[in-house]
């Protein structure tokens, strides 16, 4: 059975800098109202989050599609109780390692975000990151950030998707924050499912019991996911709900 079906934001319910599909979340709303009806939780699954995303914005997401599940931000930096409005910070973040993110995030503002379009990722604390509406800037700052990385602060790591780079922290990564969501609610990694489209969610999808790609997930992940989706993004994400809902006996 799987109890609980977590999704990442970015590629899974919505692009960066485009509209969201509205009547997919109602509809992805209406499933995780399901799963909190009497009688249901062991049929119909929970629904979570496991976002790269800073806490704000996993936040909103989380109050639009009605969560009652804890979420987590940041790739697993922090974790959101949103029945007791509650934020914990993994226990990772030292201060020695705020100070290296801190040389990071000085490097991206003097070196690499001046007479481009990359931003300083503000928001987030557990990791240092750029965002930009132009992958090819990524495609040339992810090998320069590695370099820089390896010879400045080698015990951090960096991850990129087609509009960011982030340097994080050895133990924040999303499988890790999985097992962290696990706990919190009382379930065995076989007994979720989870849904990512980027290299930083892999070591995340081969750790659930059911894994799920959408269709317009990068290669290195349609490559090894038990599953991947006919529809992209949001289309793609209800349709591995479903998958979920059918194995465990229920119709959509």
């Amino acid at each position: 059975m799987i109890k609980l079906f977590v999704t990442d934001i970015d590629g899974c319910l919505s692009l960066p800098y485009e509209a969201y599909d509205l009547d997919g979340f109602s509809t992805l709303r209406r499933y995780a109202r399901d799963a909190s009806t009497p009688g249901s939780v062991d049929r119909v699954p929970a629904v979570s989050i496991c976002s790269g995303r800073a806490y704000a914005y996993v936040e909103s997401v989380t109050q639009a599609l009605g969560l009652t599940v804890p979420v987590l931000f940041e790739s697993g930096g922090g974790l959101f109780d949103p029945v007791a409005a509650q934020t914990t910070w993994n226990p990772v973040l030292t201060p020695e390692i705020e100070a290296e993110l801190e040389e990071v995030r000085h490097w991206f503002l003097t070196d690499c975000i001046p007479d481009t379009k990359l931003s300083l990722d503000h928001a987030k604390r557990t990791q240092a990151g750029v965002v930009t509406p132009d992958p090819d800037e990524i495609r040339a700052l992810r090998p320069r950030t590695e370099t820089f990385v390896d010879e400045n602060v080698p015990d951090l790591e960096v991850y990129a998707t087609d509009n960011s780079v982030d340097v994080v922290p050895p133990g924040i990564t999303k499988r890790n924050g999985l097992e962290w969501l696990a706990q919190e609610y009382g379930l065995d990694l076989s007994e979720m499912a989870y849904i990512g489209d980027t290299d930083a969610d892999l070591e995340a999808l081969l750790a659930v019991g059911a894994s799920f790609a959408p269709a317009n997930a990068h290669g290195v992940v349609l490559d090894r996911v038990d599953h991947v989706t006919n529809g992209t993004v949001m289309e793609g994400t209800l349709e591995a709900y479903r998958w979920c809902l059918e194995k465990n006996g229920r119709s959509a």
